[in-house]
């Protein structure tokens, strides 16, 4: 009986209101987007964050903003951060279950491949970054990022 009046009040309300009520009862999720940046030489771009614990290696990335789609977001974070332009952005994962946060990775080749681009790092936040080879990763990298780098791996090489 309740949830019968309950709807046929909802039913009444203007889209607009609908999406208001829908927005302020719900959780609030930070979404966040990360991804394995490839060169010529599909040598994958790893950085250290100055907020990461100290020698642990990460892809690139960071949180997106209101408005921004995923893709528009992974490569704004890979310009600010490190002055490389990327295309050929693709999908490769969307990981959720965290607390209230929704992360999304992504495959993507520098946009200008035919002659080298400097990496500029944004010093406040990116200790150092560089770019390695599949087969030469450091061994401190954070565990979901290195499944990301492995499917990336993957598609790269052809191989399940």
């Amino acid at each position: 009986m309740f949830l019968d009046v309950l709807f046929q009040i909802w039913r009444r309300l203007s889209a607009r209101l609908q999406w208001w009520f829908l927005w302020l009862f719900s959780p609030k999720f930070m979404v966040s987007v990360a991804g394995v940046v490839l060169d010529g030489s599909d040598r994958v771009l790893l950085q250290r964050h100055r907020h990461w614990v100290p020698d642990v290696w990460g892809l690139p990335g960071g949180i997106v903003q209101a408005g921004e789609t995923l893709e528009k977001a992974f490569s704004r974070e890979i310009l600010e951060e490190t002055g490389l332009e990327i295309a050929e952005i693709s999908l490769i994962r969307i990981v959720a279950g965290y607390r209230l946060r929704l992360e999304a990775y992504f495959q993507a080749r520098l946009a200008r491949t035919e002659t080298p681009q400097v990496i500029r790092i944004q010093k406040k936040e990116v200790a150092e970054a560089r770019f390695f080879a599949l087969d030469e990763l450091p061994l401190n990298i954070l565990p979901l990022q290195r499944t990301a780098i492995e499917m990336a791996r993957s598609a790269v090489l052809g191989v399940n």
